[in-house]
């Protein structure tokens, strides 16, 4: 049983497609194939039945913290309340997200995503110390294919890894820490969760998605700002320096005349001249100085405008709106599992041990489809036993488990038989 280090779980099929691809193969007769697709149907009716109460479930241990909520509740939480609906609601979800074959962004993922070089060309401060608990977790990646300049010359071509779903869950701390930081205006409310879901996110900008991102400049803008402002600095005092040197004469002739005579002697013509050319040339510098300050706001404003489109078109869901993006999900990994294990057990007939299996369905996306995929074989046979699709024959020469699975008639027939008995009112 092979492991990978660059393989996903992701099963980047439908699970309508994958039922079609396993029936094109020609294993089934027509009768067989109405009954393997019988055997699929039912367990899509009990994954979905089942992934529905996780539904409820994480709906439920999220309602004290929804900002979005718009009913009303005749309970008071308690302290106690409050930590058992978080601590529920966190683990339930990763074990979703789980399910749904995400996997969780490391530190190292955002260290990286930190220091490297944003697709977006904007660089953004996250402060990590706002957040009572954070999750986020990814599913698919790619990689794309973009230019930069260098130097604003020499163009770079790079291949920048692109997160296909991120999954985030933050918890902010209680009203006191951001009163003793003097946090004013905050676009969100102490203790409460928010949880998104972005697709097409690149790896380098994971921090954008946080929620108290601020932006801020790279060195080469600074530089680029800093560079411009000297050098037209330098352009005004050098055409304003002769007024400023006048109106300093004048001014340092009233004041030398009143400390040493107590009066102001009244301006000649050339010094009234010196005086307005101060004027002017003071003025100028404060034009130059307001300019330089509009510029960089103008900039801010054009970084702000490139994170909110790109986060508009990439965000997928918001609070308990993601949870049935993720229950979705999850519902068809699982499903995709179980249908291909017990076909690929099906179709061999004689019996497969759990690496020979993961061998074949891994071949089979490779080899067939094109797809590399770390398949969850023991994951997918955990499902068939506890349906009792498949059964152990016997051990290989190894000591490895040989499994086999049952007829579709007795697939059938026990399918049925646990959707019948999902509740049981009679007495």
């Amino acid at each position: 049983m092979a492991e990978y280090e660059n393989r996903e779980r992701f099963i980047p099929f439908r699970k309508s497609e994958i039922i079609t691809l396993a029936c094109e193969e020609g294993t089934f007769d027509h009768a067989e194939q109405e009954k393997f697709l019988s055997v699929c149907k039912i367990l899509e009716s009990i994954y979905h039945f089942e992934f529905h109460k996780k539904s409820e479930l994480l709906k439920e241990n999220y309602y004290p913290f929804n900002p979005d909520k718009d009913t009303r509740t005749m309970r008071n939480y308690s302290p106690e309340d409050i930590r058992k609906s978080e601590n529920n609601l966190i683990e339930n979800f990763k074990a979703i997200l789980n399910d749904a074959n995400y996997e969780e962004i490391t530190e190292e993922d955002l260290a990286y995503a930190i220091e490297k070089e944003s697709l977006f060309q904007i660089s953004l401060l996250v402060d990590f110390d706002d957040f009572d608990s954070r999750l986020i977790f990814w599913r698919g990646i790619k990689s794309k294919k973009v230019t930069f300049k260098k130097w604003f010359v020499k163009k770079m071509e790079v291949d920048i890894p692109i997160f296909e779903r991120v999954a985030m869950l933050i918890k902010f701390k209680d009203a006191a820490y951001f009163e003793a930081k003097k946090r004013k205006d905050l676009h969100f409310e102490p203790e409460s969760m928010i949880i998104k879901l972005f697709k097409n996110i690149p790896k380098a900008d994971i921090e954008m998605l946080f929620p108290n991102t601020q932006v801020r400049m790279k060195l080469k803008d600074m530089l680029l700002m800093g560079g411009t402002a000297i050098g037209g600095g330098i352009a005004v005092f050098l055409k304003t320096s002769a007024g400023l040197i006048a109106m300093a004469s004048v001014l340092w002739f009233m004041i030398s005349s009143f400390i040493t005579g107590g009066d102001i002697p009244p301006l000649r013509p050339a010094e009234i001249s010196g005086m307005i050319a101060g004027v002017s040339a003071l003025a100028a510098l404060g034009g130059f100085v307001l300019k330089q300050w509009n510029n960089y706001k103008n900039r801010k404003i054009r970084f702000m405008k490139t994170l909110g489109d790109n986060l508009y078109f990439k965000n997928l869901g918001n609070n308990a709106g993601v949870f049935h993006h993720i229950i979705d999900a999850a519902e068809e990994e699982e499903c995709k599992e179980a249908v291909l294990s017990y076909y690929f057990l099906l179709r061999d007939g004689n019996g497969l041990t759990e690496s020979a299996l993961d061998n074949v369905i891994e071949a089979w996306f490779e080899n067939t489809h094109d797809v590399r995929v770390d398949f969850e074989i023991k994951d997918a046979l955990r499902k068939l036993k506890e349906l009792a699709l498949c059964k152990v024959i016997g051990q290989d020469e190894k000591g490895e488990d040989i499994f086999q699975a049952v007829s579709l008639d007795m697939a059938l027939e026990r399918l049925d038989y646990i959707w019948d008995n999902y509740f049981q009112f009679n007495v």
